[in-house]
């Protein structure tokens, strides 16, 4: 994106803010909350046998959320900035319904944290140049045995403004890059493999390296056969262990009015996960996709420590679940868009690697391993019926040397005992988009699964 693009962000939200504001501050008694944010995003694929296309995207929304006399409104508007300001706030006031407590923080609890600044924009042309460079390092490094049927590359950039009615300004400006890859096996064999990038750096960005990670599971194949009862140790990629997190993040965000879905997951010393086992929300940090000064309601931005040592500890909340819960505010408020009010969420859910292992070192721990590499389906989990199910493609391994290949295993079982034979982390920490937002898992090492009935070959 170009460098020019922020400025023309900040000017367009000022100009939003200060419009919404004008309108509501005659609205004596009331509380008020005003979020604008402006993005610019460019698309750029490009598909075997076709012409590069681009897509180039701009947008300026405001919301308001405003809390007088037993009333909330809220509502949202995109187009030129003060007309959108003004439909905003006259659509929140006409709006207002009965709401039994006001939703909104006291500005006792707002504020701002450091946060990392975002990479630098890359330069006009960079997508074209890195998309041709991953394409090449896909054909060479699959020796042209696989067809790189799409390169999606999504780079862009937003600004925001959220300002309260008693004189609370947060401000932030951020960046986002990721690749879309679909490559498809010459042969026939394999069908079609995606996988998703996250680029934290453009400017470091190694395609011989994303060319690696793709090429490294697409090709993966052994001699087919059943898989065998009894027990295994079963080592998980990083990209299942997400998916079975982001299944598991339900059990990790305040819900008002519902029973605790721990009570039946946890043993008699209060213990979800083995020991090993720490996930955060961290939204302040070097790591997550997910980067801002505050919450989506204006709390300082922290790291929220959601399981410490396999024991649950705090759930992510915003102000009015927090309160509904009896819980503390923390900051545990999302706002992906400025369509949607902000509610509990997690932003980067991710796993404490500090003891973490490299996976060479994990696949060597096991004279008899299965090695699950790829999704087949989504996670499923019932935490009601302390239940799981997940499937995949493995390997089964033996004395470090692939012995077959399953193309459907199916695990399914006690989600409980399961998350307690973890035994050893990766260090292969990496970032995935999930259906519960963004979540960086590394490998996972689970200890003497059973398998027998809940395990099925394809």
């Amino acid at each position: 994106m170009s460098t020019t693009d922020e400025p023309r962000h900040l000017e367009r939200l000022r100009r939003a803010t200060v419009a919404a504001r004008d309108l509501l501050a005659p609205s004596r008694g009331s509380r008020w909350e005003i979020f604008t944010k402006a993005s610019s995003t460019h698309q750029l694929a490009r598909s075997e046998g076709s012409p590069p296309s681009e897509i180039l995207t701009e947008e300026t929304g405001v919301a308001v959320r405003t809390y007088s006399d037993g009333r909330l409104g809220f509502a949202a508007a995109s187009g030129i900035d003060r007309p959108a300001a003004r439909r905003a706030v006259e659509s929140a006031l006409a709006g207002a319904r009965p709401f039994p407590s006001d939703p909104l923080p006291p500005e006792r609890l707002l504020g701002l944290a450091e946060v990392p600044p975002p990479p630098p924009a890359t330069p006009r042309g960079w997508a074209s140049h890195a998309t041709g460079e991953l394409r090449d390092a896909l054909r060479a490094r699959s020796a042209a045995r696989l067809a790189v049927l799409r390169l999606e590359l999504q780079e862009g950039s937003y600004s925001w403004i959220l300002a309260t009615g008693e004189g609370f300004v947060g401000a932030h400006t951020g960046s986002s890059c990721s690749i879309l890859v679909e490559v498809g096996d010459r042969d026939g064999d394999g069908g079609v493999w995606q996988e998703w990038l996250w680029l934290p750096d453009p400017e470091r960005f190694a395609a011989e390296e994303a060319a690696d990670n793709v090429v490294d599971r697409a090709l993966l194949r052994g001699p087919t056969a059943e898989p065998r009862s009894g027990i295994h140790d079963v080592l998980l990629h990083n990209e299942i262990s997400a998916h079975l997190l982001a299944a598991l993040a339900p059990l990790f965000i305040a819900t008002p009015g519902r029973a605790d879905p721990l009570a039946s997951l946890v043993d008699r010393q209060g213990r979800l996960a083995a020991p090993v086992l720490t996930l955060v929300d961290d939204r302040c940090g070097l790591a997550g996709p997910l980067v801002a000064p505050c919450d989506g309601e204006g709390l300082p931005a922290r790291t929220l420590t959601l399981l410490e040592e396999g024991v649950p500890r705090h759930r992510a909340a915003c102000y009015m679940d927090a309160v509904l819960c009896d819980d503390t505010p923390r900051g545990g408020a999302v706002r992906l868009s400025y369509r949607e009010a902000p509610a509990s969420g997690l932003a980067n859910l991710t796993v404490a690697t500090d003891t973490a292992l490299p996976p060479a070192r994990l696949l060597a721990e096991s004279d008899r391993l299965l090695y699950l590499v790829r999704p087949v389906g989504p996670v499923e989990v019932t935490a009601e019926l302390d239940s799981f199910r997940l499937v995949a493609s493995a390997l089964a391994v033996e004395r470090g040397r692939v012995a077959a290949w399953h193309p459907v295993v199916e695990l399914r079982g006690s989600l409980g005992s399961f998350l307690r034979r973890i035994e050893a982390l990766g260090t292969d920490r990496r970032w995935y988009q999930t259906a519960c937002g963004y979540v960086g898992a590394p490998s996972m090492l689970v200890r003497r699964q059973p398998l027998g009935t809940g395990v099925r070959g394809g």
